[in-house]
């Protein structure tokens, strides 16, 4: 290898820089100047390439002897290899040689192999074969055919001449087994054979079409459903649906009817007949028909257990056969319904009830295993609740003013519609819902026709034409209320078997004729109480009671005057009600506010004298006796009843028997009540709380009824009591009034008592 001095080497940016001098320069020469230039610079080059031949030629010389020596060793290696190449074609030709003789072996023995394995295939076929014909057991022939279904699908076999006869034995004899085999199946459904359906159901296993046999079960049940559902919608006879499948054969069978399908009009001479004929056929179909195929799913199931093939009885599976049938068996009934006919429709509408009816009494029937979705009848609620709002509303229709003979027929249109629907709970809670909104109605046009006012309210004279008419109304009212819990007590046990509210619903709806009763008779009662208020407060007026000479014996007139209007406005206004409970409570508490008035009068009216008090005790008892018009036992009214009673012993006792009255929550009489008469035991300057306040007895009885709590009307007496201290302080006077001590100690006791 030829190396060059490195001081002749130039940089190259030098050599870039004399490349660029030397174009410039060229650039400025003639064409001929330029080829001499070129010329002369070549021949620089030369020279300078023979200088550099001969200062390397020892070096040169060097590299061209191993060179020469490299040649030799490559031709040398060439013939070695030349050597292994031929050594190698020899060994691949004796291996070649013995590859091919075993290669030829080995398909000879293939051969052989496969000629052996179709002999014994051909040998196992005809042997089995023989078997399958001299076998009478259709199980066992079944067992065989499971055994030769492999040589059968063999495509070698099939090539084979003297086994075809037997290939086609076998396969039309299985043909004809499973053709046996599922009428076998169907046979013992019917008959209930579940040994037979098991048997079947094995025959199949061992043909390996155990699921297309059950498929195609489920596919001819949903097909014989179908048909019936079609001319059951197409109004044919019942003795066409509930015919044999057996009848068909035979000179004598009558030819069905025509197939037709669901959107076909039926040709009847009327529209009843055709309903009729459609609801008897239909629940033929549902509650004869299906329980029938329901009843041999169930068998199969059973069936289908007893040969451990739990994938299609367990309920967890997809392949879980009561299900997959109760699933295809609502989406034809769901189908029907949609593709129906307009009339067909509008008839199942109309009686969804009916149709219910029959879907409930197979599943009770069926024991619950078999349930149809809420929302299979859905499309229908629709139509059927529009006829029975209809119905009701039909009922209400033009009547500004109801009455007990209105009443009568809504609820007659109601409990027909309430009983026909307490089969389902949903469609009850549709109707129900109807029913309220009439019901809502039929109140809001008898509250129309209340009369309200001052003439409405009158309770000194008879009762009036507006008092005549709201009577009228209320007991229209309440006529509608106990009719219709007379109803829903009639239908009690539907509702108990319905889940729902619908009965609770009903019941709710009710207030609203409670609260209009209730309208009509508060205003009465207030004009009562008011009459009943002055009638008491006139007892401040009742002469002689601070007199000695007064006479103990019988009422006073302000109480004769009361027991006369409690028993007059009672008879004439509120006994012509016919709601007794709500009269009954409402005189339960007129009772109670006429024995708090009393007391509270009673309490504060001073100056009594001996005999006045006696008076006032008998008092008490005419009010019992007065009051049994509105309460025929004033035990019931608790302790408004005690406490008149007390009364009638407190108003005789003296200040020392009064303070000793128990204190606390388990009093039965108020502290304030007894406070209040021991006002009535002191002098004149003690004055009374309303008396210290510059009130009059109404104002007073006014501020105790506005006023519940116990605190408060401590506080007023304790106004008056702080009052008397100051003024008998101011007057300098010596010595309290007797009763003054015993109050203060009574009221600071009834004061701490208070929570």
């Amino acid at each position: 290898m030829v190396t060059g001095d490195p001081g002749a080497t130039k940089p190259t940016s030098s050599a870039g820089s004399d490349d660029d001098d030397y174009t410039s320069s060229m650039s400025h020469l003639t064409i001929g100047q330029q080829i001499q230039e070129l010329s002369k610079r070549l021949q620089n080059t030369t020279e300078e390439l023979h200088q550099q031949v001969r200062d390397k030629h020892g070096a040169l010389l060097q590299q061209a002897t191993h060179a020469g020596r490299f040649d030799a060793a490559l031709n040398t290696l060439a013939d070695e290899v030349q050597r292994v190449r031929e050594t190698g074609h020899r060994l691949k030709g004796q291996v070649d040689t013995q590859y091919q003789l075993v290669e030829n072996q080995t398909q000879v023995l293939g051969r052989l192999h496969d000629v052996s394995h179709l002999l014994r295939s051909a040998g196992t076929l005809l042997a089995l074969t023989a078997k399958l014909k001299s076998t009478k057991d259709v199980l066992r022939q079944a067992e065989l055919h499971f055994e030769l279904a492999q040589l059968i699908d063999d495509k070698d076999l099939k090539d084979i001449e003297f086994v075809q006869k037997e290939r086609a034995f076998v396969i039309s004899s299985g043909q004809k087994i499973r053709n046996l085999t599922q009428m076998q199946l169907v046979t013992g459904l019917q008959e209930r054979n579940q040994n037979q359906v098991v048997n079947a159901l094995k025959i199949f296993m061992n043909f390996n079409t155990l699921e297309k046999s059950l498929e195609n079960l489920l596919a001819t049940f949903i097909a014989d459903m179908e048909q019936s559902l079609k001319e059951c919608f197409a109004g044919n006879d019942i003795s066409v649906l509930n015919k044999s499948p057996t009848q068909g054969t035979g000179s004598s069978t009558v030819k069905p009817a025509a197939s037709r399908g669901p959107g076909k009009t039926p040709q009847l001479t009327t529209t009843q007949n055709f309903r009729a004929k459609f609801w008897k056929s239909l629940h033929w179909l549902l509650y004869d028909e299906l329980y029938e195929s329901c009843t041999q799913i169930k068998l199969l199931k059973a069936a289908l257990e007893q040969i451990n093939q739990f994938g299609y009885t367990s309920e967890s599976s997809d392949q879980y056969i009561p299900r997959r049938f109760w699933q295809k068996v609502q989406q034809l009934l769901r189908k029907s319904f949609d593709e129906c006919s307009q009339h067909v429709t509008q008839t199942l509408q109309e009686g969804l009830s009916k149709l219910l009816t029959s879907a409930r009494g197979l599943e009770q029937r069926l024991n619950g295993e078999f349930k149809f979705e809420n929302e299979l009848f859905a499309p229908l609620e629709v139509g059927y609740v529009s006829k029975c709002a209809a119905n009701m509303k039909a009922c209400l229709a033009g009547v500004d003013l109801p009455g007990n003979e209105t009443v009568d027929n809504f609820i007659r249109v109601a409990s027909t519609e309430l009983s026909a629907a307490l089969i389902d709970g949903r469609l009850t809670n549709s109707i129900a819902n109807v029913f309220i909104a009439c019901g809502k109605e039929l109140c809001t046009k008898l509250e129309a026709q209340i009369k309200l006012g001052a003439d409405s309210k009158q309770v000194v004279d008879l009762p009036n034409l507006q008092q005549q008419q709201n009577t009228t109304l209320a007991n229209v009212l309440y006529y509608y209320k106990d009719s219709v819990r007379r109803m829903l007590s009639d239908l009690q046990v539907q509702f108990e078997k319905t889940p729902g509210t619908a009965r609770d619903n009903i019941f709710r709806s009710l207030e609203q004729a409670d609260l209009l009763i209730g309208t009509i008779l508060q205003q009465i009662m207030e004009s009562i109480i008011t009459t009943i208020s002055i009638i008491i407060l006139s007892m401040h007026r009742e002469p002689g009671l601070n007199s000695e000479r007064l006479s103990t014996t019988g009422p006073s007139m302000y109480m004769k005057e009361l027991q006369e209007f409690v028993s007059r406005s009672w008879s004439n206004h509120i006994a012509l009600f016919d709601d007794k409970p709500m009269t009954t409570k409402c005189g339960h508490e007129l009772a109670k506010r006429c024995i708090e008035l009393f007391l509270h009068n009673v309490c504060i009216l001073r100056p009594l004298s001996r005999a006045g008090r006696q008076r006032l005790k008998q008092d008490c008892q005419h009010m019992d006796q007065g009051l049994r018009p509105l309460c025929a036992n004033l035990a019931e009214l608790g302790k408004p009843s005690r406490l008149l009673r007390a009364m009638s012993l407190l108003i005789v006792q003296s200040p020392q028997e009064l303070v000793k009255q128990t204190i606390g929550e388990d009093s039965l009489v108020p502290s304030y009540i007894v406070l209040l008469l021991l006002f009535g035991h002191a002098g004149a300057d003690l004055q009374s709380p309303h008396t210290t306040a510059n009130w009059s007895n109404e104002r007073l009885i006014e501020w105790l009824d506005g006023h519940t709590a116990e605190r408060e009307k401590l506080e007023l007496i304790s106004g008056a009591l702080q009052r008397y201290r100051d003024n008998a302080r101011r007057k300098n006077i010596q010595q309290y009034d007797e009763v003054y001590p015993m109050m203060v100690d009574y009221f600071e006791q009834a004061l701490k008592a208070i929570p």
